[in-house]
């Protein structure tokens, strides 16, 4: 019987939990009751990543962020994350990050005390590419408690896509990390879990706009099909769905309702805010996703 995503989600918050460990591939597979090549075969088809990868990319994340909110030196900080020597660490973190341990910590210094954006990293990183991924059926009816908030402005940065419905999960996990990395690499400070904008959802098609909001527009060229926006200030519908990803569609219906009650309608595109990463939470009933729905007087 294959290994599902479920299967290795406590595997996964195991090492988000232990970033510092360096955990070999035959550990982790006896912790998951398989064979070495077994687990590493399930564990890439599922995580996108090797578990060397993925161990690694948590490493490299949290020396990023000890060398911009600690005095800790390159080699104190390369052995509190798990690496053996200062010339290994910096050629891994160079090769990850564009730029040596040192300079790195040069060009980012305005986020040394910005605990908002590190929070937010270390929460999003461990599993930036399973957002959306579906696991179990909703079991229960869930009744949501939708409110009116104000929408503040903010800056969306973020990655197009458009696929078929069952290819949400597989389409959003490389355009969230491909926005996560650039941010990352070039110290723009985050101001949002994974957000992903559904911007046209047609009965056979969507189109995504998938990113993180950022404190301001980033001053440098965007590679990589990377876009900004400016989302305007406004009024939304606000709800919070606890849960697995398989029950969202339930929580859009409620949220659709809602707006005809109200007289209210979509003033823009209906928004997911992945607020629990499951790299951290294995248990998917505890998984949160904010709702949100720009909305206005109906006509």
């Amino acid at each position: 019987m294959s290994s599902t995503l479920a299967d290795l989600l406590p595997t996964l918050a195991m090492i988000a939990g232990d970033r510092e460990t360096r955990h070999s591939l035959a550990a982790l597979a006896r912790g998951a009751g398989q064979s070495p090549s077994t687990f590493q075969r399930a564990f890439s088809r599922l995580v996108g990543e090797s578990p060397k990868q993925y161990t690694r990319r948590l490493q490299l994340e949290s020396a990023a962020l000890a060398l911009l909110t600690s005095a800790d030196s390159v080699l104190e900080v390369a052995l509190a994350a798990g690496f053996d020597s200062h010339e290994g660490f910096t050629r891994a973190f160079a090769g990850h990050f564009g730029a040596p341990p040192k300079d790195f910590r040069a060009q980012h210094q305005h986020l040394a005390t910005d605990r908002r954006n590190a929070d937010l990293i270390r929460h999003t990183g461990p599993c930036i590419g399973l957002f959306r991924t579906p696991l179990d059926p909703q079991e229960l009816p869930v009744n949501y408690d939708i409110t009116r908030q104000p929408l503040p402005e903010t800056t969306f940065l973020y990655k197009r896509g458009r696929c078929p419905h069952a290819a949400i999960a597989d389409t959003l996990g490389p355009l969230l990390g491909t926005v996560f990395g650039f941010a990352m690499t070039n110290g723009l400070a985050l101001r949002s879990p994974p957000t992903t904008l559904y911007v046209e959802w047609g009965p056979g098609m969507v189109t995504m706009h998938a990113g993180l909001m950022v404190a301001s527009a980033p001053t440098i060229a965007l590679p990589d099909g990377i876009q900004v926006a400016t989302l305007p200030a406004g009024e939304g519908a606000v709800t919070i769905h606890t849960g697995s990803y398989d029950g969202l569609a339930d929580a859009h219906a409620a949220m659709d309702q809602f707006l005809d009650e109200q007289g209210l309608a979509k003033a823009g595109a209906a928004r997911e805010v992945y607020v629990t990463d499951p790299g951290e939470v294995p248990d998917p009933a505890q998984w949160k996703t904010q709702i949100v729905w720009p909305v206005r007087a109906a006509t």
